[in-house]
């Protein structure tokens, strides 16, 4: 399996483990807290696409993805700015797994916190799915030194012996046998005294006092064709020696060399190809020299300066392009680094002065709330700017972002699996990091703490939400609007909300107390001072009291939307009628739906629809395959399979390539063609457009 497939599996199941979580998060803050000064790092840990950094104090701040609760209590998907990590302190040594972190307290104790897939908690994964909450690994102290991978965790105790828990089916753990989980921690055996450990993806190393370096876990062996060939207990790197610590592939040697091998993916072997290739021997970097770290393809020397090479279609190398960089150059954006470490196409240094510094993908607003990618080097930010939340967009094909008001990307802290627009003031949105509804204010910032199912939007301060136990009406603070609970609701107008009460419709006040007691088959919401309701298999209209202003008499019926006249159903024909009952428009048309303060209403005729003035006179020929009412001015029409705008005049705005157009709300509407999606402006115009991205 290529390092490349390994990457791509590992990035589909911590998101497919994201979706999944059930469990609702505590609130907590994603900015620093105001109160305290700048903190000041001594270490800092990444990997995948989340970041840790331990500060002066022994305090552990987090920041990055969020999805698995590796940054602690934090309902956000997203942390762009380091928060401090609560429940945790006295640390001295912090690493990174994919979707865990982990922490060493002084007192040699480990402490984890995150997803606990395969175990990597030091838990049975069939007692814990993961915790926010840091908990410490039973059965191991005395730890001076810890590594972490994908769902595995290495510690090297004092006494030189190095013990591991969390995912074995490749040998990870190196304890002479294969097995899917190890939830407690093992020490292997067969190795001499240790001096320093790392985990890769499926393969852990150990450098010994002699110098030598012993693998075990998947190794690759490439002949023609590399596959992993797994061994269940350390065996002898016979190619390096002299070695003092390593990183993905790489090792540093005792003279301040490097060692490169394995696969050359795009430059990454720093030898100045770029033909993709397998190189099983080390080969040393002649140009590195001095160096006291190394974080996969970053090197840093001994007066802190930082060399990069390899891939840079992110802008991870950090020399302020995206160029592949096939030999390692000298970085000039950054000096004094002390600290450096990888994720997932990001880099984060730390500086003599416990200042960080981040760089490369940021495509989703993970680790900053910078608009695009991070090229050169750049110091992590403490705040949060303030940005006004506007129109939903998809941001890939499985999670939603916003718009701001300048129609653009809003990269915020969240994971948003869907969103709605936004409504008096607040949005409700999905939360990948739970799978549950709630509402944001345009600030991006929770409106209220609680969770729900399913939500509607907030109409007159109010909104229908379900719990557990049944629809609810909450207020805009989300305290609930009474201790009620319904079978199903439709949003508030005309200060009436429908709802389902033991298998009939009734409406709910403002107030929270019945205006209008359950009695009907089916109810429509209030528009202009009438509801349309069914009783007995036929509809009428009620008033605010209740009483039927038009008796219950017709087969369909829409609403009085506007020009005071409703579409109603009779004898297989539809019409409209004024509030009084009498006909306005004969029953005439296959199919109609309300007017618009267009004075226009899209009616059906001889299989077409058209639209009709108030006068059923037809104005817009009967001539497409479906019609919206108008909104704003405009309307979309369906011709040959695909939608276009047209002005209440008839005249076509756009060409009809649309496969869906949403009506017109705040001078835009939302469409979609078969390549592109984004937000339509009055004039036909493309607002805001984006190439619709397939999985």
């Amino acid at each position: 399996m290529s390092l490349r497939l390994r990457h791509t599996i590992a990035r589909l199941m911590i998101l497919l483990l994201g979706i999944l979580l059930s469990a609702a998060c505590a609130q907590h803050a994603a900015d620093a807290d105001t109160n305290e000064s700048k903190p000041i790092f001594t270490d800092v840990a990444g990997e995948y696409y989340h970041f840790l950094a331990l500060d002066t104090d022994g305090n552990v701040w987090g920041w990055g993805t969020n999805i698995g609760n590796q940054l602690g209590e934090a309902d956000q998907s997203y942390l762009v700015v380091p928060a401090k990590i609560k429940g945790i302190d006295d640390v001295k040594l912090i690493s990174a797994g994919y979707g865990h972190s982990t922490a060493v307290k002084k007192d040699g104790t480990v402490w984890k916190w995150g997803s606990n897939a395969a175990g990597a908690l030091g838990v049975d994964p069939d007692k814990l799915d993961f915790t926010a909450k840091p908990m410490q690994v039973q059965g191991i102290d005395h730890v001076k030194a810890i590594a972490d991978s994908a769902y595995y965790t290495l510690a090297l105790k004092e006494d030189g012996t190095v013990w591991g828990w969390g995912a074995n089916d490749k040998g990870q753990l190196g304890i002479g046998r294969f097995s899917a989980q190890e939830s407690q921690p093992v020490q292997i055996q067969s190795l001499p005294r240790v001096t320093a450990i790392y985990a890769a993806f499926n393969e852990g190393y150990a450098v010994t006092s002699d110098g030598n370096v012993w693998r075990w876990g998947a190794a690759l062996k490439c002949d023609g064709v590399c596959k992993e060939a797994p061994a269940a207990e350390p065996v002898r790197f016979e190619g390096l020696s002299r070695v003092q610590s390593l990183s993905d592939e790489i090792a540093i040697l005792q003279d301040g060399t490097v060692a490169k091998w394995g696969i050359n993916y795009e430059g990454s072997l720093g030898t100045g190809s770029t033909e993709y290739a397998y190189l099983p021997e080390p080969e040393r970097l002649p140009s590195l020299k001095n160096i006291v770290k190394v974080s996969k393809t970053h090197a840093l020397t001994t007066d802190g300066q930082v060399w990069a090479w390899g891939r840079n279609d992110y802008g991870q190398i950090g020399d302020g392009t995206k160029k592949v960089t096939p030999k390692p150059i000298l970085l000039n954006g950054i000096d004094q680094v002390i600290d450096i470490t990888s994720g997932e196409e990001v880099i984060v240094a730390l500086k003599k002065d416990g200042t960080l510094y981040e760089w490369g993908s940021n495509r989703n607003g993970e680790i900053s709330n910078a608009a695009a990618d991070i090229l050169p080097p750049t110091p992590v930010p403490f705040t949060v700017p303030t940005v006004n939340y506007a129109l939903p967009i998809p941001r890939d094909p499985g999670t939603w972002t916003f718009l701001d008001e300048k129609g653009n990307i809003i990269k915020d802290n969240q994971l948003y699996l869907r969103v709605k627009p936004f409504s008096e003031g607040k949005a409700a949105v999905q939360r990948a990091s739970n799978n549950l509804w709630t509402f944001i204010k345009t600030d991006g910032k929770p409106a209220f703490s609680d969770n729900f199912l399913i939500v509607k939007d907030f109409h007159q301060d109010r909104a229908g939400v379900k719990r557990q136990d049944g629809w609810h009406f909450i207020r805009t603070d989300g305290k609930p609007l009474n201790q009620d609970r319904y079978a199903n609701v439709d949003s508030f107008a005309n200060g009436l909300a429908p709802v389902l009460a033991n298998g009939k419709w009734g409406y709910l006040g403002l107030d929270g107390k019945m205006k209008i007691k359950p009695q009907f088959a089916a109810a429509q919401r209030f528009e202009n001072g009438l509801a349309a309701v069914q009783t007995n298999g036929k509809w009428g209209f009620i008033d605010s009291t209740g009483r039927f202003i038009v008796k219950t008499q017709y087969a369909a019926a829409g609403a009085f939307a506007a020009m005071q006249m409703a579409p109603v159903k009779q004898n297989g024909k539809w019409g409209y009628i004024d509030k009084s009952g009498a006909w306005k428009i004969k029953p005439r048309y296959e199919d109609a739906k309300s007017f618009s303060s267009a004075g226009l209403a899209p009616v059906k005729l001889n299989g077409k629809w058209g639209y009709a003035a108030q006068s059923g006179k037809l104005v817009i020929a009967a001539q497409y395959e479906d019609a919206s009412p108008f909104q704003e001015g405009l309307a979309s029409v369906k011709k040959n399979g695909l939608w276009a705008v047209i002005q209440r005049t008839g005249k076509v705005l756009t060409p009809f390539q649309f496969t869906e157009i949403h009506p017109y709300q705040n001078h835009v509407a939302w469409a979609v063609t078969k390549t592109d999606n984004g937000y339509l402006d009055t004039t036909g115009k493309w607002y805001f457009k984006m190439k619709i991205q397939k999985w």
